[in-house]
């Protein structure tokens, strides 16, 4: 049973950004991100999950999803909503320790979240 749905962030010329960061991505990572998701949509809690984190600061109200391949740690971060049960991805990255990849991944996907709240670009539901 599926708890949860996730939306992509499109830009405002009606670019998925996920979808581009994804095919980026190496095949076994690809397959890793989809078993991640796969495996958070059906959970109904995601408190105290590996795979998910709440972020802090002046990043609050954001949140990353977690996996690594081949001993290297990616994330997406987003946020809860815009519907119940639902998390949308704003942005792709690695992290290394405390260094994300880009440096602004984290900047950026607050930019995403508040350019969406302003109705400047879109969301639609993410396709596995």
């Amino acid at each position: 049973m599926k708890h949860w749905r996730f939306m992509d962030y499109y830009s405002e010329a009606g670019n998925n950004l996920i979808k581009k960061w994804y095919n980026e991505l190496n095949e076994d990572a690809q397959a890793d991100f989809d078993a991640t998701l796969n495996n958070l949509a059906g959970t109904a809690t995601w408190r105290g999950l590996k795979e998910f984190k709440m972020l802090s600061g002046g990043h609050a109200g954001l949140g990353e999803i977690r996996f690594k391949t081949n001993n290297v740690q990616y994330r997406s971060v987003g946020f809860f909503g815009p519907g119940d049960r639902e998390f949308t991805l704003l942005v792709g990255c690695q992290k290394k320790q405390n260094i994300y990849n880009p440096p602004s991944a984290l900047d950026l996907a607050l930019k995403r979240k508040n350019l969406y709240s302003q109705a400047r670009g879109s969301i639609h539901e993410h396709s596995f």
